[in-house]
């Protein structure tokens, strides 16, 4: 009797289990169906215009259901932005194990890929890098959501030190510079400027590469022999 009653209580605490991994499955699927939704619309109407209502119809739901995943509106759109950062980070992280040479430019290239293919995580971007600041955003999340920049800002630092394209003392500085060429080349091509210029947004990536290896380089040896021989 001892031996089946503790079988039972095993059996028991397996469907437990599987019910509870079941119920987690469920919320996840939901709770990515409002990030789904909600990145829509936050990329289209910026978080100060976006509704929960919006949303909550975006999404399939009730606006009374949305709230019992995501407190606030501004709590939505910081994990929304969260996850994109994330996914920004594992694509240079992608690029740069992609090459075993000039993996600063293949990191600024995943940067370039991630942003050109994702439009609606670019105008989630820049939210958070600069312009129109996301409204109600505490200073705990804005400085969550700007150190998962940073990250991806040294981890491009990282690879340019490998490549000998910059020191440590300068490498964030000038990957932070870098990375805000290929922003501006992005606005350029997603706002049709280049096509009004008769660029393409390819050869002109391409070209900037080519001069920014030849350039940071010089500024790396240069700063490297002030560094050796001090006047």
């Amino acid at each position: 009797m001892r031996a089946s009653g503790m079988a039972s209580e095993a059996v028991s605490a397996v469907e437990a289990t599987t019910n509870d991994v079941r119920r987690d499955a469920v919320r996840e699927f939901k709770r990515q169906l409002i990030r789904d939704a909600a990145k829509r619309i936050f990329a289209e109407n910026g978080i100060g215009e976006a509704s929960m209502r919006e949303i909550a119809k975006g999404a399939g739901y009730t606006t009374g259901a949305i709230y019992t995943y995501f407190a606030t509106r501004e709590e939505l759109y910081a994990d929304v932005l969260r996850d994109s950062l994330q996914a920004l980070y594992e694509e240079v992280e992608t690029a740069i194990a992609a090459v075993s040479s000039n993996r600063a430019v293949a990191a600024l290239r995943g940067l370039w890929t991630f942003y050109n293919s994702r439009d609606a995580d670019f105008s989630l971007g820049f939210h958070l890098y600069g312009g129109a600041r996301p409204v109600g955003l505490t200073p705990e999340l804005n400085g969550e959501l700007n150190a998962l920049l940073d990250k991806v800002m040294t981890r491009i630092g990282e690879v340019m030190i490998d490549d000998g394209l910059a020191m440590e003392a300068n490498a964030h500085h000038l990957a932070v510079s870098h990375a805000t060429s290929v922003f501006g080349l992005l606005l350029m091509r997603k706002t049709g400027r280049l096509s009004s210029l008769d660029e393409d947004a390819d050869r002109l990536l391409a070209t900037y590469f080519t001069t920014l290896t030849s350039r940071t380089a010089d500024n790396a040896d240069t700063a490297n022999e002030s560094r050796e021989y001090p006047a």
